[in-house]
């Protein structure tokens, strides 16, 4: 077997290979309206491409950006992101649920309703354990001592929530299944085909339905469980174990770009425009990162499979054993925390050897697709500070660290272009400096609201932050770094 043929994953090989019955009905008459994802396959091109994607959404986001999560990406276990790919992206979330729930009795309708609730504690204890490995990547872009081994700690509890988060859906889902009468599934199934086949005829779908007490976050939130019943009765464990390149390590920013710029964004444009302004050798640590990635996928498939086969007793009427959901959970939490943090290592790497270009092509890059004006929403102004620093680490470093921008380590009250270390003040930081002396808060405060309009001729590239609370959050924080 060549090294190509062995890092690339059929994922509808390895369905096959683990001799599991269907996990729902079948799609009967789909066929030829789908793309074929066995032949999708993530290899080491599109790791590469993810990595040089993040590298930009990364270097140049907030915690708002690495925060940001697309509907139904957690505990994607239920085929529906196969199912939009194999139908060229033609399904519409939305639609789906409306037709879904309209098919669905009272009771039916009512359990699923249920469900937005009870999923609710599952849903934020996963939430806040993404969001807890977030916070030790950008302590990294901070230069906080963060170890693999606590990160990939942090990954266990993420994964472990994550599967159980899975089992409360799946179960859920299971018990209405064992309900449906043959025709709602024949209803269900024709849904599924009608939509990939773009057959479907516009309609109020579940418009009419009584669903008005709902808030408008768990009607969102009907939309996303009623969708993945659909997917999930009607597909087959190809599309359950269908996963792209974006989800392991969805930490980086990438999807809230993709957002900010209305779907503009295309992963493999951004991922040439950063190869071309990137060195041979920064090229090649980014590549070291998609390798070890590569190697590690099939693993993460594997396991990932195992448990899907795990939640797919419930469609049987059997109860889901709640010890392996978590155990394998955790494994897989393991793994995605190891290509995590083996991206988040190649990136740090490439920016330490960014030229002040470099750092400026980055943030015009990124200011291209989004208008940098998103928010970091903490309450600790220190901590709502750190995450934004993190932006900032792209240009200034620490003291005792090869630097584009001067260290802002005890910035505030320091006189204005006086780092040691740093002998490339532009002139007229340096004009200014004669004049205003030190940098007060104040000072401060209206360098990051404008640089540019501050100190004209200033070569910092950043446009500054809008925000009031921002900026005051940043110093906040620069006062505490010492």
């Amino acid at each position: 077997m060549s090294k190509s043929t062995a890092i690339i994953v059929s994922i509808g090989l390895l369905a096959q290979s683990l001799s599991f019955a269907p996990s729902g009905f079948a799609a009967s008459g789909e066929s030829a309206a789908l793309r074929d994802i066995s032949k999708i396959q993530v290899d080491e091109r599109r790791l590469t491409e993810a990595v040089a994607s993040r590298t930009l959404t990364w270097l140049t986001g907030n915690s708002a950006n690495n925060d940001y999560i697309s509907v139904g990406r957690l505990a994607n276990f239920f085929g529906f992101v196969g199912l939009r790919v194999a139908s060229r992206h033609s399904l519409k979330r939305s639609r789906i649920a409306q037709e879904t729930l309209s098919v669905l009795n009272e009771r039916q309708r009512a359990a699923m309703v249920s469900l937005v609730h009870d999923q609710m504690d599952a849903l934020k204890e996963a939430q806040q354990a993404r969001h807890e490995m977030n916070r030790a990547l950008e302590g990294l872009l901070a230069f906080e001592p963060v170890t693999k081994e606590r990160f990939i700690e942090l990954g266990r509890d993420y994964g472990s929530h994550e599967a159980e988060l899975g089992r409360v859906l799946a179960q859920t889902f299971g018990d209405i299944a064992q309900t449906l009468s043959t025709d709602q599934k024949q209803a269900l199934t024709a849904i599924r085909v009608a939509h990939v086949s773009g057959e479907a005829q516009q309609g109020s779908g579940a418009g009419s339905l009584r669903l008005k007490k709902l808030s408008k976050a768990d009607k969102k939130e009907l939309v996303n469980v009623s969708a993945r019943f659909l997917s999930w009765t009607t597909g087959s464990q190809e599309f359950n174990d269908f996963e792209v390149v974006g989800k392991p390590s969805q930490h980086f920013g990438f999807v809230a770009l993709r957002i900010d710029s209305n779907h503009g964004v295309k992963r493999g444009a951004v991922a040439k425009q950063v190869m071309e302004m990137l060195t041979p050798s920064q090229i090649d640590r980014l590549r070291d990162a998609a390798q070890h990635n590569a190697r590690e996928f099939p693993e993460f498939l594997t396991v990932r499979a195992q448990l899907m086969r795990v939640l797919e007793t419930s469609l049987s009427g059997q109860r889901i054993d709640t010890a392996r959901v978590a155990h394998l959970g955790a494994e897989i939490g393991e793994i995605e925390a190891s290509m995590t943090w083996s991206q988040a290592m190649a990136m740090l790497d490439v920016r330490n050897g960014l030229s002040e270009t470099q750092s400026a092509e980055l943030l015009a890059m990124r200011a291209k697709y989004t208008a940098q004006t998103d928010a970091v929403s903490i309450e600790d102004p220190v901590e709502r500070g750190r995450q934004l620093f993190a932006q900032c680490a792209l240009c200034h470093k620490s003291s005792n660290q090869q630097s584009v921008g001067p260290s802002l380590d005890d910035v505030v009250g320091k006189p204005i272009a006086s780092d040691p270390a740093f002998d490339r003040y532009s002139p007229a930081l340096l004009k200014y400096a004669k004049a205003e002396g030190t940098w007060s808060e104040e000072q401060l405060d209206e360098f990051l609201r404008s640089p540019k309009n501050l100190v004209p001729g200033t070569v910092m590239g950043f446009d500054g932050y809008k925000m009031t609370e921002d900026r005051a959050a940043l110093i906040a924080y620069l006062k505490s770094r010492k």
